[in-house]
């Protein structure tokens, strides 16, 4: 199959090709056909059509004879290591490629890299490259490596665990576009059984009765390959014994019987020191699978004080901020277990990629929103930053537990009508709380229509009888026997009701946090910084802030960006303000400068305290409607406030 990039041709082989390659790679001598077609399962015709398709891209890679088939293995793997990347298209990608290539380069008994062979690799003029190496040292510099440059040729100097991590978080960069998988990881180190690799973590976890989710089990091994692929090039770590980690010998087990399956079937062998850094690896991604075994007692021990402690500090954010049930048993034991590997992970300057956290942010802004706050924390107590793959997966842990919290909460009140017929009204009622146990709340039932009269505020009645008077509450009629018609009768209007409440109670509170002077169309600003700056003063003069807001804007916007595609919602994490309060700025003709963003919709909060509850409603379906770029079309229209206030409610379906 062949794809064009740059205008020149770049043929992607198929697997099995790629498979013959490695199956002969690992021979090294002549072999035949019938020797290679058992091997992978297919015939010998095949085995012809595979190295016929390889040599018509690589010309004799694969010599014939009547002793069979001979790889020239040199050349097959630089082959093979150079297929199922692309060429890089910009500045960002060009200085990634050029770091992987250095470090690669590197790897190869310390060989110098040239730049004018990089050029020629990717299709650009020398003097480009050297453009980029201005960023590509300081790229080194932050993981503590350093360049050395004679004429044309490049190398890198520092120490073997801080050229790991560049390489492994360079190689996360990569895959911003892509959701991780194994096949990704295949492209980059076609020459390992990475399958195979992954079945005997899972074995072995499994054995020991620890979890690993498909996220973290990708994570985890890019760093254990990346590792092998240094070790089997014999760039290994010299003196560079780690402090002491609290490891119990369980867990040392583990890793013990995971490093020798990998010695075994990878050829390589693990220094003390290395398996230390193995060790810290898992560490860092499993999690125990016995939970029932696990409780507030016990919790302490396998995690440790100083984690305990961290927690409990979030747990009153958790609760007194975002309203988060801390009294979870479930959530508060997982949540712990999270932290403690995560704290793994940052001591060790180890990153793990989130696929999820660009959906999560977009689709539960608000508790997206909370983990960040709770990361704000952590770097408090801790000085370590979290990614936003880090905080995306807080999110994912805070949101399963308000989820269930949601669950909890009966939405719709209702009255029963069935004229008294032995005990069939009890028995519909049964039949009701099981079917909707989380939205109806039953209040009483009834028996004759004079009995609506002295109802007190109700959703709806499900009556058994046609209701002739006028009355205010919504309707519907059943059968006395609940068949499937009824069921989706009653399920309409739920949803018809719990709509209608959402849409006035937004409308409640974008009115209360309204201002006529906070909204501008079309105003020109150089930039996100000039934006909130204005914002700001505006605020200000009508006494909704303090002195520091702007600052604490900046501080959030650090933190993680409040732009979501084309809307941003810059506000401070303190909820300290006078008067909690909105300012819009609808910018569809001169659109705002975000970070990556281009911001047609602006909507700073200032927030109260006491109003907190206000912004978390409104916050969230702000985002989640205004996200949709049809009722961002329909809001950009609006030309003074009560306008944008009745756009984004009509918005809500």
């Amino acid at each position: 199959m062949e794809s064009k990039i740059s205008g020149r041709k770049v043929i992607r082989m198929k697997d099995n090709c790629k498979r013959l390659i490695k199956i002969m790679l690992s021979n090294e001598e002549w072999i035949n056909a019938g020797y290679l077609a058992n091997v992978m399962g297919v015939s010998e015709r095949s085995i012809k059509n595979y190295i016929s398709e390889i040599n018509s891209s690589e010309t004799n890679l694969i010599q014939s004879s009547r002793k069979g088939y001979l790889i020239d293995s040199k050349r097959a793997k630089t082959f093979i290591q150079s297929k199922g990347r692309n060429i890089p298209q910009n500045s960002h990608e060009r200085i990634n490629y050029i770091i992987i290539r250095i470090l690669s380069n590197d790897a190869d008994q310390g060989s110098k890299t040239d730049l004018y062979n990089i050029a020629d690799e990717i299709y650009v003029s020398f003097e480009t490259i050297k453009k980029d190496m201005y960023k590509v040292r300081k790229k080194f510099l932050e993981y503590d490596l350093y360049l050395t440059a004679t004429n044309s040729f490049v190398a890198v100097e520092g120490n073997e665990l801080d050229k790991r991590k560049t390489l492994s978080n360079i190689l996360y960069e990569e895959f911003t576009d892509h959701i991780m998988s194994i096949d990704v990881i295949k492209n980059i180190y076609p020459l390992y059984d990475l399958e195979l690799l992954q079945k005997l973590i899972e074995t072995k976890c499994e054995e020991y009765h620890y979890f690993i989710n498909e996220y973290a089990l990708i994570n985890l091994i890019l760093d254990i390959v990346i590792g092998i692929d240094r070790m089997k090039k014999e760039r290994t770590f010299v003196n560079e014994k780690r402090d002491d980690k609290r490891v119990g010998i369980r867990e040392q087990e583990l890793a013990r019987n995971i490093a020798t399956e990998i010695e075994n079937h990878f050829n390589v062998t693990y220094s003390i020191t290395e398996f230390e850094e193995l060790t810290i690896i898992l560490l860092s991604h499993l999690m125990k699978m016995d939970f029932n075994a696990i409780n507030k007692e016990n919790l302490e021990h396998m995690v440790g004080s100083e984690c305990v402690n961290i927690v409990n500090q979030l747990s009153d954010i958790l609760k007194n901020t975002y309203f988060v049930d801390i009294d979870n048993v479930d959530f508060i034991i997982k949540f712990t277990l999270h932290i403690k590997n995560m704290l793994v992970r940052l001591r060790n300057g180890y990153k793990i990629k989130n696929p999820l956290v660009n959906h999560i942010k977009n689709t539960c802004p608000l508790i997206f929103e909370c983990a960040v706050e709770v990361s704000n924390k952590i770097h408090e107590l801790t000085n370590y930053d979290l990614s936003e793959d880090e905080i995306g997966y807080i999110a994912l842990h805070i949101g399963g537990n308000l989820e269930t919290q949601k669950s909890k909460r009966k939405v719709i009140t209702c009255v029963i009508l069935f004229p008294q017929y032995y005990d069939f009204s009890n028995k519909m009622m049964e039949e009701l709380k099981k079917h909707y146990q989380d939205q109806l709340e039953i209040k009483t039932v009834i028996t004759s229509l004079d009995e609506i009269k002295k109802l007190d505020k109700t959703d709806l009645i499900i009556s058994t009888i046609p209701i002739t008077e006028l009355v205010r509450m919504e309707t519907v009629i059943v059968t006395p026997f609940l068949n499937e018609k009824d069921y989706k009768d009653i399920s309409y209007i739920i949803d018809k009701i719990i709509l209608r409440k959402k849409k006035a109670r937004l409308k409640q509170h974008l009115m209360q946090i309204s201002n006529p002077r906070f909204f501008y169309k079309d105003k020109e600003f150089k930039g996100k910084e000039d934006a909130i700056l204005f914002m700001v003063n505006v605020m200000k003069k009508e006494g909704y802030i303090k002195d520091d807001f702007a600052k604490e804007i900046f501080e959030r916007e650090k933190q993680s960006s409040t732009a979501f595609e084309h809307i941003a919602v810059p506000h401070s994490m303190h909820m300290n303000a006078n008067k909690t309060g909105m300012f819009v700025l609808l910018n569809e003709k001169k659109p705002i400068s975000w970070n990556e963003n281009s911001v047609s919709i602006v909507m700073m909060f200032a927030i109260s305290r006491e109003e907190r509850a206000i912004f978390h409603d409104v916050y969230d379906n702000l985002i989640v409607l205004l996200i949709d770029k049809s009722n961002a079309v329909k809001v950009l229209e609006s030309t003074a406030y009560i306008d944008f206030i009745e756009a984004v409610v009509g918005c809500f379906k």
